[in-house]
């Protein structure tokens, strides 16, 4: 008999639908148990440049938090960038 295995395991697209508390997955799952990025990171997880994402965050397109000269972005605030279901003004 084959052991049962969840949905997840079965279809590679899961992973998209998954939930994370009551949300929906937004990041891959190897992001988990992070709760702030460096600025490089999130240039990697957008597919954007490391010198993009450090013009982003300085015009306030991806909010940073600052400590001791070094720029962190919270899961949050990148959760938000990426979430489809939300309306941002432009």
């Amino acid at each position: 008999m084959k052991p049962n295995k969840s949905h997840s395991e079965d279809s590679p697209s899961a992973k998209d639908h998954q939930t994370h508390g009551d949300s929906k997955r937004i990041l891959d799952a190897k992001w988990d148990g992070r709760s702030t990025f460096s600025v490089d990171e999130v240039a990697g997880i957008l597919g954007i440049s490391r010198w993009s994402a450090y013009e982003a965050t300085k015009k306030g397109v991806i909010p940073v938090v600052q400590i001791v000269g070094r720029k962190i972005i919270p899961r949050h605030v990148l959760e938000r960038l990426l979430s489809p279901s939300e309306k941002r003004a432009s």
